[in-house]
């Protein structure tokens, strides 16, 4: 049975970090890491490896579920599990429509996006800029380098 290993990478920064310096050094940032299967989340009795980095301030960022027993769904991309079928689902208040992204094969995928939050603290309220980088690939064999190794066999960015 093949593993769905998924990384998660999100960056988020407010209005004070949108400096020329700020933005190069968010470039400066991995965009993987390897995979340590031990910190690793184990989901759906090992059908997904969910390996998550980066910042949460609103806390429980990322959202996820399993339906149909083999249909994965994160934050806004599903991936099926049988046949290896990517889809994008656009935000709620989006006049896109959902569309199919790819089919894995071999190799790995690399999406990612930005997007902005409202966010309302101490009664303040403001923009929590995000960018959010998932990858994604199907193994037989856990490894740390599974997205080290190469470069992704297919990128979007939505």
């Amino acid at each position: 049975m093949s593993i769905l290993v998924i990384q998660t990478i999100t960056r988020q920064w407010d209005k004070s970090q949108l400096t020329p310096e700020h933005v190069e050094a968010r470039a400066q940032l991995p965009d993987r890491y390897p995979v340590k299967t031990a910190k690793a989340e184990s989901l759906f009795s090992g059908k997904v490896l969910l390996d998550q980095h980066g910042d949460d301030t609103l806390g429980d960022r990322i959202q996820y579920e399993l339906f149909d027993g083999d249909k994965f769904i994160i934050d806004c991309f599903g991936f099926d599990m049988e046949n290896g079928e990517v889809a994008y689902f656009p935000p709620d208040d989006s006049d896109e429509e959902p569309e199919l992204v790819t089919t894995m094969n071999d190799g790995w995928i690399q999406c990612q996006y930005e997007w902005r939050y409202k966010v309302e603290e101490g009664g303040a309220i403001y923009w929590l800029y995000e960018q959010f980088t998932i990858n994604a690939r199907f193994v037989d064999r856990l490894s740390d380098d599974v997205f080290m190794d190469e470069d992704p066999e297919f990128f979007f960015n939505p």
